[in-house]
């Protein structure tokens, strides 16, 4: 599926960060805090993750990058990447506002954020999500994602079982 039209993908930069906020507690909100993908947050802990601090961080420097995704300037969608060595990047995190999943827009988030890593390096990307947030396991696993094994993360004080998946590039 083809995203929007009106869906227009950029890097982020520092000064999206208000925006990013506002996306980030909206999309939370509408999902629940049990839905997958927001396990074990809270509202501070979502607020934590949008502070500039945080999100300047995310998207500054050569091992760290983030697109947004927007229609009519809202942000709807985000993908955040980052190198964990020469050859491999992860997926470090991939969010759709729910009054817009279904549309392509995590497709297109996903196919521009490996676009934009370096092809000299890379190799291989790994994304981790909940063992048992299936739809995200199909989601990758239709992008050519594989699962390779699965591990647990502390989540704000929970223990959260994910699945790794891997592609290679």
């Amino acid at each position: 599926m083809d995203a929007d039209p009106n869906v227009r993908i950029r890097k982020a930069v520092p000064s999206d960060a208000a925006a990013f906020e506002t996306f980030m507690l909206s999309a939370w909100r509408e999902a629940g805090p049990d839905a997958p993908g927001f396990t074990g947050a809270s509202e501070e802990v979502i607020a934590d993750l949008a502070t500039p601090e945080t999100f300047t961080a995310s998207v500054a420097g050569p091992v760290r990058a983030m697109l947004l995704a927007r229609i009519a300037g809202h942000v709807v969608g985000f993908v955040a990447t980052r190198w964990v060595d020469e050859s491999t990047a992860e997926i470090t995190g991939l969010i759709v506002h729910p009054c817009n999943a279904g549309q392509g827009i995590g497709t297109a988030l996903v196919e521009r954020a490996i676009g934009a890593l370096d092809p000299r390096l890379l190799e291989s990307v790994v994304v981790r999500t909940e063992v048992d947030n299936h739809r995200a396991i199909a989601f990758y696993e239709r992008l050519g994602f594989r699962p390779s094994g699965a591990t647990t993360e502390d989540v704000a004080g929970d223990a959260v079982e994910l699945c790794e998946l891997v592609m290679s590039v």
